[in-house]
């Protein structure tokens, strides 16, 4: 058979086996990848070189939390008077309790290495661990009041008489240090947020927890290097203007390097500097990289031209 895409207003055809276009070449299930023989062999080569994400002490990625409502519970935090903090949202200002405010993290806020101070604000409404309130203090009840009956209607609230629950809370947990990344860009933007760091990724994000921060280091680095964003993308889902879908499937199926321990001294350092305002380049990421699979970089060069994207959006 004849395989062929459209690239760049170019027609590129190339003869394949239907096995050769399969992402998984031994599902018949599996979708089309359809990549010509050389962006294959190099995509295949680290594949071959790793396992699964998903299958590592790390797991799948888990969405970031689902409010149903978003402007019943999203703030801008302004100033802090005694327990309360005065905030706004779209004209309507008032006062919620301190210790119901957790920063808020959107996906389209989510910057490579760490995220930068943001007045955005969550009403968190829950308590350790994860579990709505029983009662909401004045503040926040006050706050939330007006978008009761809209509350009270989300589907994923399953008849509880806790209007205020939020939704897929295990993103927020903080007692782990987590990789975070925005579902959708040019190329993947990994930050991390470590341990105790009250930060509530949004369900624009995704979310890895991970209980040695080498390996969160050593995730990020990948992440935000040009073979992970070649590899992704060849995979991802794709939107207008060269954009994709990082989804938890996605960068679940990413290859972690086999000998994990040997990534993490060559990766992780990458991710300190950047943490200390000393960021890798571009260069850098690849090199590691390379090192960290045992391939050469001229082995995944097809991959990474045929992938190509911007390095920033």
């Amino acid at each position: 058979m004849i395989a062929g895409v459209r690239r760049r207003s170019v027609e590129v055809e190339w003869p394949a086996a239907p096995s050769a276009i399969r992402l998984l070449r031994h599902d018949p299930a599996s979708p089309w990848l359809l990549l010509p023989p050389d962006v294959r062999a190099a995509f295949d080569r680290i594949v071959a070189r790793g396992a699964a994400l998903s299958e590592s002490p790390m797991g799948r990625a888990t969405l970031g939390v689902k409010c149903g409502c978003n402007d019943a519970f999203m703030v801008d935090a302004m100033d802090e008077v005694g327990d309360v903090m005065s905030v706004e949202h779209r004209g309507r200002s008032g006062t919620i309790e301190r210790s119901l405010l957790r920063p808020l993290l959107r996906g389209d806020a989510v910057a490579a290495w760490s995220i930068p101070r943001s007045r955005s604000a969550i009403v968190w409404t829950h308590g350790a661990p994860g579990v709505p309130l029983p009662v909401l203090p004045s503040g926040a009840a006050k706050w939330l009041a007006p978008w009761r009956r809209q509350l009270l209607g989300r589907s994923d609230l399953h008849g509880s008489t806790r209007w205020w629950t939020l939704f897929r809370t295990e993103g927020a947990d903080h007692t782990r240090t987590r990789v975070v990344w925005s579902d959708f860009g040019r190329v993947p933007r990994a930050a991390i947020l470590p341990v105790g760091d009250q930060t509530v990724p949004l369900n624009s994000c995704y979310v890895v927890s991970c209980d040695d921060v080498r390996d969160a280091f050593t995730l990020t680095a990948l992440l935000n290097g040009p073979l992970a964003a070649a590899w992704l993308n060849a995979i991802a889902e794709p939107a207008r203007g060269g954009w994709h879908r990082y989804l938890a499937w996605t960068v679940s199926l990413l290859p972690l390097p086999r000998d994990w321990e040997r990534a993490r001294e060559i990766l992780a350092p990458l991710t300190e500097r950047a943490l200390l305002g000393k960021p890798p380049s571009t260069a850098e990421l690849l090199t590691a990289a390379c090192r960290a699979y045992r391939v050469r970089e001229s082995d995944v060069a097809p991959l990474i031209a045929w992938c190509h994207t911007p390095t920033t959006d």
